[in-house]
């Protein structure tokens, strides 16, 4: 944790509530948290000999990201969750996780939400965090994700079925150290899983939720199915995740009244619009180049047009015609830091880059209950900072690139490459 005082310079603030950007901004830490922000000449920038000078007036300083939506224990590549599961030890996905926890802080990711993790593995990292044995993002952890037996992700080894087996799952994940519960209120893409069909009753639903609302802590829903979101409605979930609408006979099929109750329940979604994205880049770029691909993988493309195309499209209908609140979130991704994806493709669903910036900031502070804590510049927060070269409203991939990295006050130092 950073000791004394800090002076940050910068050419313009965007502070994370929506405020218009401060320009000639100067920012003042204390410790591990901002004292004072502001445009220079109106804040009182301490001097001397023992205050530390961060000078970069001509970059743009913002709020720590977010990642509301991801897990640490893949980042394995190409590798399927059942490669993954079946050839990694639990040893290895810590390796990995702390690997890839720094990997994601150096892009600019101060505060993470891991949604889901296999036995102790994102328990066991943060206990480490906290003995300084690895650099990491703020943890909000799930730990096992609630599946119903066979379910999304069972092989995290917290299977529960029935309304006194999910209340007792959620007893022992409370007990175990979890800040939410991630429930997996459809299939997915975990082999023998149906994404098309929700996997819990509401009535099991709404005990999870319930039991996690009892034992002070959120819910969130993973949610692919369209009747799984209509589910987690009615058992009053805090949140959805991904958002995906697929009808039994497995269209993407948009519908305006569950979006109308999304709305009007106040439930965020973290619609993890950049899941697929690269797995698609990559065949289509073998394809631009004159590589044949094999029958399964001309059936692999097509439908990863189909989903990535229909992600971006319902994403920008929740948020221009429903006003539904967006965070920004991963998910799996094959990369740790590649969070600025998610990002640009919430610009390209039609989401202005300061509702953009927002979403990664302020807005997703408070979806992960931390709005009092980091997700904006203002005096008494944390002093999760991070400094880019261009103007992301300009460009929103301006934030693909961190020229600085601050957590707690302290400069957070690059992840050494190890070439793989």
């Amino acid at each position: 944790m950073a000791e004394g005082q800090t002076v940050i310079r910068a050419k313009a603030l965007f502070d994370g509530t929506g405020a218009p950007p401060v320009r000639n901004a100067v920012a003042v830490v204390e410790g591990s948290r901002i004292v004072a922000a502001g445009a220079e000449g109106e804040v009182e920038a301490p001097r001397g000999s023992q205050v530390r000078e961060l000078d970069y007036r001509d970059g743009y300083l913002l709020p720590g990201l977010i990642d509301a939506h991801t897990h640490l224990m893949f980042g394995a590549g190409d590798a399927t969750y059942e490669e993954v599961i079946e050839r990694d030890s639990d040893q290895v996905m810590l390796l990995r996780a702390a690997r890839n926890a720094h990997t994601h802080l150096s892009a600019g990711v101060t505060t993470l939400r891991d949604c889901g993790a296999r036995n102790q593995v994102t328990f066991d990292l943060r206990r480490g965090v906290r003995q300084g044995l690895a650099l990491a993002p703020r943890l909000l952890l799930s730990g096992r994700p609630v599946t119903t037996t066979g379910g999304h992700f069972w092989w995290c080894n917290q299977e529960a079925d029935g309304v006194e087996g999910v209340r007792k799952a959620v007893r022992h994940l409370v007990r175990d150290g979890a800040d939410f519960i991630k429930i997996m209120a459809s299939g997915g893409g975990t082999a023998g899983t149906d994404p098309r069909k929700p996997s819990y009753s509401v009535e099991e639903l709404r005990a999870i939720v319930d039991e996690a609302h009892n034992l002070g802590i959120p819910a969130t829903a993973h949610c692919i199915a369209t009747q799984s979101i209509v589910n987690a409605l009615d058992a009053g979930v805090d949140s959805i995740e991904h958002a995906t609408f697929i009808d039994p006979d497995g269209s993407y099929r948009f519908n305006p009244w569950i979006a109308e109750r999304i709305a009007q329940q106040g439930v965020r979604v973290s619609p993890t619009v950049q899941t697929g994205y690269r797995k698609r880049e990559k065949l289509l770029t073998r394809k631009e180049r004159g590589h044949a691909l094999t029958p399964q993988e001309e059936q692999r493309l097509e439908a990863l047009n189909v989903k990535c195309e229909r992600q971006v499209e319902f994403l920008g209908r929740l948020w221009s015609e429903w006003e539904v609140s967006i965070v920004a979130g991963t998910d799996s991704i094959q990369t740790f830091g590649d969070y600025c994806l998610g990002l640009e493709l919430q610009v390209q669903a039609g989401m202005d880059p300061a509702d953009v910036i927002r979403s990664a900031t302020s807005v997703a502070a408070r979806a992960v209950g931390l709005a009092d804590v980091v997700g904006t510049v203002e005096p008494g927060r944390e002093a999760d900072l991070i400094v880019v070269d261009q103007d992301p409203l300009g460009d929103i991939r301006a934030l693909r690139s961190m020229r600085m990295v601050m957590q707690r006050g302290a400069v957070v130092p690059p992840p050494v490459d190890t070439g793989s």
